[in-house]
């Protein structure tokens, strides 16, 4: 926008032209401070937006700090550690470039914020404070003059004190008017380079910031630059390592349907010859159930208790003959340590295969230990081949039938008549 300069001898002149060239003055200034007002608005919002930035990114940098990689395995390679390392470093990286930001903050209110106000305050100060009194005094001038100019000259009054007095007037109005330009001239002068200074200032504190960024990136690059490599290197192994894991998984995944209380691959016979491998094993471990009695060990929990059947990870040795039970529930999922202390361990004394017909369950068997050989606990296998792997394992035998017990003999006669 280009206007016509306000000059002082206009001013004195107070012409219609020079009344239009100071409106025209005051619009432009009061425009100048809407437009300023609303830069110092929107950057305002902008820092209060970057205060969030800032309080977020920290969050972020000291998440990334804090962050533990879990090591599996009792050691770690030099790219394990460095990998791990190097997200401690992302976030150190991080908070370096943040501080840098927060000190740029906390001086954006003296250094951006305050200059702007101040230049509105003083944009309205003369639009407002210095025009009041302008229009006041050229309102008071031109009234006077009109009453004076209407004085009659018949009554023969005497016009000295009246030229006097106007004169005064005119002398306040030409001051005020000298003086309202003067300031107009001077709010016009001083935002040539005070917004512009302000704003310099501003750009330069941020492109300092950007220039603090990138060096921090140009120096930080080659490790980046390494990590990523280590990285790539990382996954080329895993996928790798994926792979041989797939085969292996289905290797033992056969081998273990093999010996499996469930197993639906091959024939019986098989499974004979492999379970029996397994059965002389020296260890013999999985979930079985207890049928629950009254006389129970004393060690066992009552809440563990409170069912017919309760369900127990079992382990056998075969070299010490000790039985221990680890009771299964809820809370062992996620504390084996309270587990273990609520487990009943004894010596095995004897293992029966429990005849079918004694009892209402399948896959049933019972046990005796050494301390309390009185007292028999009858467990239920998962399943017959289950079954005859543990009684294997604990070396255990067949019941004994009585007389006219067990089960029925295939050579005895039926009541059935052989037809011919």
């Amino acid at each position: 926008m280009v206007l016509k300069p306000l000059e002082f001898s206009d001013a004195l002149s107070d012409s219609p032209w020079f009344r239009q060239n100071l409106h025209e003055h005051e619009q432009a200034l009061d425009e100048t401070a809407k437009s300023i007002k609303l830069i110092g608005d929107h950057c305002r919002k902008l820092i209060s937006c970057m205060r969030k930035v800032c309080q977020s990114q920290r969050g972020f940098a000291n998440l990334l700090v804090d962050f533990k990689i879990a090591t599996v395995g009792s050691t770690q390679t030099d790219d394990e550690r460095a990998i791990a390392h190097s997200v401690k470093d992302f976030g150190n990286l991080l908070l370096k470039i943040e501080d840098h930001r927060s000190r740029i903050l906390t001086d954006a209110e003296t250094l951006y914020l305050d200059p702007l106000k101040e230049l509105v305050e003083n944009i309205n100060t003369v639009l407002h404070d210095s025009k009041r009194r302008y229009d006041k005094e050229s309102q008071r001038f031109y009234s006077n003059l009109e009453k004076h100019l209407h004085l009659s000259t018949a009554r023969k009054t005497d016009f000295r004190e009246a030229d006097a007095q106007l004169g005064q007037q005119q002398q306040a109005f030409c001051q005020a008017s000298l003086q309202y330009v003067s300031e107009i001239q001077s709010i016009q002068e001083h935002l040539k380079f005070a917004f512009v200074e302000t704003l310099s200032t501003f750009l330069s504190h941020w492109l300092t910031f950007y220039k603090i960024g990138n060096d921090a990136n140009e120096k930080f690059r080659p490790q980046l630059s390494g990590i990523q490599q280590k990285v790539q290197k990382a996954k080329q192994s895993f996928e790798a390592t994926q792979a041989e894991a797939n085969i292996l998984k289905a290797k033992m995944l056969t081998t273990h349907l093999k010996t499996a209380p469930f197993s639906i691959t091959g024939s019986s016979s098989e499974n004979s010859s492999s379970s029996t491998n397994t059965s002389t094993g020296n260890i013999k471990q999985g979930y079985i159930y207890m049928q629950e009695k009254s006389k129970i060990p004393t060690k066992i929990s009552r809440d563990v208790l409170s069912r017919p059947w309760t369900k127990y990870y079992c382990v056998f040795s075969k070299e010490t003959r000790i039985f221990t039970m680890i009771p299964v529930n809820s809370s062992a999922k996620t504390d084996m340590k309270g587990a273990l202390e609520q487990s009943v361990s004894f010596k095995l004394k004897s293992c029966i295969r429990r005849a079918s017909d004694s009892i209402d369950k399948r896959f049933c068997f019972d046990l005796v230990s050494e301390e309390r050989s009185d007292n028999v606990m009858t467990f239920q296998a998962l399943s017959e081949e289950d079954r005859r792997q543990w009684i294997d394992t604990m070396d255990g035998k067949e019941p004994v039938y009585s007389p006219g017990a067990g089960p029925p003999s295939t050579n005895s006669f039926d009541s059935k008549p052989i037809l011919f």
